[in-house]
């Protein structure tokens, strides 16, 4: 890319702050995110310039790197890029050259920039400084966070803060592939899984809050470089992982609905309602399928829910399964969260095959269940 000069007056105007060589006492920043976040901390004084510390950059989800002699630092995260030298009063900000009205230092092997260049570097307004407080400060800085994983030679990567989605071949080429509906809020975890006709599952699941009980999944069948279907769904507290695949079926949820999608065409074979196969108003984790039957638990109850596919009779499975002391535990117990600990293990001709992860009994008996339902439903 051709390095050009950033001459304008608004650049030149974010860049040099009010003269503070006499200010007395410490000055401080205060930054507000794109994310209504803030971040506050201790500003420094230097031949008439405000510098922060370029730690600032890592919080808005930036790596900082040196070069060997330890002059020259980059500070990178998804989709921008800058970098500085120690004693240089230019700097790049992506690819173009950024004068800056003071140079970047190190003090007690910490380096410290331009309280502007920051602020440009991270897209963020207009500075402002109050004289009365020693306060410098901007609104409206982005940060920078991905998420990405490689799988079969070619990388996968999100921009966290937009939730475009993108993959990268060995070459460096990079194509968009989707947006994902909705941005992360921590790093996510990607999965990968070929089908039998030859598409690809992408599952991406972002866990985040504090503590980290919420889960948002994101589904995607790849043909080629197009995503040709896509679903999310998000839960709280409680996570298991969905069944996507049975035989050339795909499975895709948004937590209320599942799409039986045809492999290989991506077709839309079937919507399913599972307010309605389950009884209860909650999103539904599907945790087991077969061509005449669905296991689904709904997030909220948490109990394990069998569903015949061609009636559309539905069984919950913990009174039928487990004992008096355990279907007290199931109704009542809320520690982690409501719901039984029934896990399905396989199926053998009609037969399903169960066993029990309760804390309560931690048996290792095997819990059968006998296919079709016997009238034994809702």
């Amino acid at each position: 890319m051709k390095i050009k000069w950033m001459t304008t007056a608004l650049l030149a105007a974010s860049l040099i702050l009010p003269s503070v060589v006499d200010a007395a006492g410490t000055a401080y920043y205060k930054f507000t995110w794109d994310n209504e976040g803030q971040s506050t901390g201790g500003a420094f004084f230097k031949d008439g310039t405000t510098f922060v510390a370029a730690t600032i950059a890592e919080s808005a989800g930036m790596s900082l790197s040196w070069d060997q002699a330890h002059q020259r630092a980059e500070m990178k995260g998804y989709g921008r890029k800058a970098a500085v030298r120690i004693g240089n009063k230019v700097g790049i900000i992506e690819g173009k050259l950024v004068r800056m009205n003071a140079a970047p230092f190190l003090y007690k092997n910490e380096l410290y920039l331009p309280t502007g260049f920051v602020v440009q570097m991270l897209e963020g307004g207009a500075l402002a400084w109050d004289p009365a407080q020693h306060l410098v400060s901007a609104s409206g800085l982005h940060t920078y966070a991905g998420s990405s994983q490689t799988y079969e030679g070619r990388t996968y990567s999100v921009a966290n803060s937009t939730g475009d989605l993108y993959v990268t071949d060995k070459s460096g080429a990079r194509l968009k592939l989707a947006n994902l509906g909705s941005k992360l809020y921590e790093t996510a975890d990607m999965s990968f899984q070929k089908t039998p006709a030859g598409l690809l599952l992408l599952t991406i699941h972002d866990n985040y809050g504090e503590p980290h009980i919420n889960n948002h999944i994101f589904t995607l069948v790849l043909k080629g470089d197009s995503v040709i279907r896509q679903n999310d769904v998000h839960y709280w507290k409680r996570y298991k992982e969905n069944v996507v695949l049975n035989g050339n079926e795909l499975l895709l949820t948004d937590g209320k609905k599942l799409r039986i999608i045809e492999d290989g065409t991506g077709k839309v074979k079937e919507t399913l309602d599972l307010v309605k196969l389950g009884g209860e108003d909650s999103e539904y984790f599907i945790e087991g399928a077969g061509d005449d039957f669905l296991l689904i638990r709904p997030n909220d109850s948490g109990l394990l829910t069998l569903v015949d596919r061609k009636s559309g009779e539905s069984v919950k499975l913990y009174d039928k399964l487990l004992s008096k002391e355990e279907i007290e535990y199931a109704q009542m117990n809320d520690v982690p969260y409501k719901g039984d600990w029934l896990e399905y293990v396989k199926r053998e001709g009609k037969t399903l095959y169960f066993k029990n992860n309760s804390m309560l009994s931690q048996d290792k008996k095997v819990y059968t269940y006998t296919l079709p339902m016997k009238g034994d439903g809702q």
